[in-house]
């Protein structure tokens, strides 16, 4: 009988560095629950078939924009209509869009995943088309390449305070059902020590936008379901891209002593 290799994994830094700010509060004790919760249900990292089915939204975009002469906007920049009717189908977050769709810039739920993928320079644009990026071109070429590179953009390295935000809303987008408490969330970065120069802790209002973000990348991870997607519930393949982003096969960088 083969052995089973057991990989041992490290608690993201921007999420440790958050619940020990929350040493002596009590929401210590609920957010490292729910970072618990979210290493223990997630379920294994989709390979082969099911890997390229949780990422058939952007493989689909990708292979479009790889032709040699890219995928032509229109004049104004945005995707033809032909272009938009056949990728809302593919598109889990569109799953359930009732208004027009004959202008990406009417219908959000596209305008955002092509805007994200650009952001996290998947695709570019060169003379009023959309182009694959050299990270593009290895995305499309292998799978498990594009997941590895969405898996290190889940939580921005940039910034503090949104990389500590987007850590902690994406483990309460794994263990809140249908949606997050985003009241919680801004009560958790208070109570972190998360405020600006004047002392003022960020409002629940003023991470939606994190949340917006976060949920536009893994709102698109994983098969299309028949039931609406408005409730924000991730898939399974999108709880283990979470995983895969919080808890990290590599050790973090070590501070010095």
């Amino acid at each position: 009988m083969g052995s089973v290799r057991h990989e041992r994994r490290y608690l993201h830094p921007r999420l440790s560095h958050v619940l020990s700010g929350l040493a002596g509060s009590p929401l210590q004790q609920a957010l490292g629950d729910r970072v618990v919760e979210v290493g223990a249900s997630a379920g294994p990292t989709p390979v082969g078939v099911e890997l390229r089915e949780a990422l058939a939204a952007h493989l689909w975009l990708l292979q479009r924009v790889g032709s040699p002469e890219g995928l032509p906007l229109t004049a104004a920049g945005w995707m033809k209509p032909a272009m938009l009717k056949e990728f809302m189908p593919v598109l889990p977050t569109a799953a359930d869009w009732i208004h027009s769709a004959t202008r990406e810039v009417d219908v959000h739920p596209v305008s955002d995943f092509r805007a994200t993928l650009q952001n996290i320079r998947l695709l570019r644009k060169f003379k009023n088309s959309l182009r694959l990026t050299e990270a593009g071109k290895a995305a499309l070429a292998d799978a498990a390449a594009l997941w590895a590179f969405m898996v290190e953009r889940l939580v921005p390295s940039d910034d503090d305070f949104t990389g500590s935000v987007g850590a902690v809303i994406l483990v309460h987008m794994v263990t809140s059902g249908d949606r997050v408490d985003m009241q919680t969330v801004a009560r958790t970065m208070a109570e972190a020590g998360w405020r600006d120069r004047d002392g003022i802790a960020a409002t629940a209002d003023e991470l939606w936008p994190i949340y917006n973000s976060l949920w536009t990348l893994l709102g698109n991870v994983g098969p299309r379901e028949p039931e609406p997607r408005r409730n924000r519930r991730p898939s399974a393949s999108a709880r283990a891209m979470v995983r895969d982003a919080l808890f990290l096969v590599d050790a973090p960088a070590l501070r010095p002593r």
